[in-house]
């Protein structure tokens, strides 16, 4: 349709009309079902959701909140209605899923155990010592459990979180050891997955600061790295492939809106990584979820049998004084929103034999625990309610 508009973008006349041709069909792996479950689990928050088959890469669930109306767009926006759009704080023109870059926190931590074991510089009885705090010379690193968790071997350190096991183990690995697993579990480069603008995120090593910042790397620098802070960045949809990645043997599958049906097939590459190693990860992400104790124990379930696993994590968008460390943290609530910690689940279903992974982000929401795991609990759960446990299929 051809329209004639004035100055202001008013229609005066309609000058041609063509009927429109009906396009090929187009069949994706998104399940409305799921999509709906998604946005009812967020809420009024803002972030982001990916819901995936381990075996297939087909996602099935693609999700990035607050949205935004598109019949608007066809209309015509008014200035006020794009301004509103453009200076909303939350962002709902980004597609965050893809888009939104982020610091991992400890939703990374499953990787520095996998990159220590792969290493050998850490074995499954490894025992480290939490005070709440390490020093590297006379800087300290802390843990966020402010009394220490004591003795702690991997599976105990991956079900309590603990900064300290992990600063150890980043230590003795070195971050470019680290780097390399990651960078095989789908964190560093865009998945490609057919949307534009699609943002790589960023997994560091020492060559990368020399060439940016024609600096050597620092030891510190490993340590904040072993908890998924610093230089890292990753998106929701890469956090989503690492999962699937842990979990399904080691397969390097790769993201999906088109059905296996409608694809050729090609075989998956198998990750060189011990399949031993794998496991004693499972089995700590298992925990956290599943052991009185564990970062997600209250948002377990149980459903016909079937559990999920996973990890928690809280990024800091903002630098806690030393002044604040000893007087007491200012609690999340107390903060305005854009300063309050983002929060960040990976999990999987069923525990025992994973078919799902998702990845749940939501932008300062205060704790992965209290906020992203609730969100990731209901996605899962509403997956195997709708997916029959005889209908899941095994490579």
């Amino acid at each position: 349709m051809k329209l004639e508009v004035n100055a202001y973008g008013r229609v005066m006349k309609e000058i041609e009309e063509t009927e429109g041709v009906p396009g090929k069909a187009v069949h994706l792996t998104l399940d409305a079902r799921l999509q709906e479950k998604a946005y009812e689990a967020f809420g009024e928050e803002s972030g982001a959701a990916v819901l995936l088959d381990v075996h297939s890469g087909e996602i099935l669930a693609f999700v990035s909140t607050p949205a935004f109306d598109p019949n608007a767009f066809s209309r015509g926006l008014s200035n006020d209605e794009w301004q509103a759009l453009v200076e909303n704080e939350r962002s709902p023109l980004t597609n965050k899923a893809i888009q939104g870059q982020y610091s991992p926190g400890s939703v990374f931590k499953p990787l520095v155990a996998l990159a220590g074991l792969e290493s050998r510089v850490i074995k499954d009885d490894t025992r480290f010592f939490c005070a709440g705090k390490m020093f590297l010379g006379d800087h300290p690193f802390h843990c966020w459990k402010r009394i220490g968790h004591g003795y702690l071997d991997l599976r105990e350190a991956l079900m309590h979180s603990c900064d300290i096991f992990f600063y150890e183990t980043a230590m003795r690995t070195g971050i470019d050891k680290i780097a390399d697993v990651a960078r095989r579990f789908g964190l560093g480069k865009a998945i490609g997955i057919g949307l534009e603008h699609e943002k790589p995120g960023l997994i560091p090593d020492k060559a990368w600061k020399l060439k940016r910042f024609g600096e050597s790397w620092q030891v510190g620098e490993s340590l904040i790295s072993g908890i998924g802070q610093g230089y890292i960045l990753v998106t929701p949809l890469q956090l989503a492939t690492m999962t699937a990645r842990l979990v399904n043997g080691g397969y390097e599958v790769t993201p999906t809106f088109f059905p296996v049906s409608e694809r050729k097939y090609q075989k998956i590459k198998k990750i060189d990584v011990s399949p031993v190693h794998l496991n004693l990860v499972k089995q700590g992400m298992f925990d956290v979820v599943n052991v009185p104790g564990g970062t997600a124990w209250g948002s377990r379930f149980d459903y016909k049998g079937m559990k999920m696993a996973g990890k928690t994590g809280s990024v800091q968008v903002r630098r806690i004084s030393l002044k604040e460390r000893q007087s007491g943290v200012i609690k999340q609530k107390d903060l305005p929103w854009k300063y309050r910690d983002h929060a960040i689940f990976i999990g999987y279903a069923p525990a025992d034999n994973p078919k799902y992974a998702v990845a749940v982000l939501v932008e300062h929401g205060g704790g992965g625990s209290s906020v992203a795991a609730p969100i990731a609990s209901k996605i899962l759960k509403e997956s195997l309610i709708l997916d029959p446990v005889e209908n899941r299929p095994h490579f």
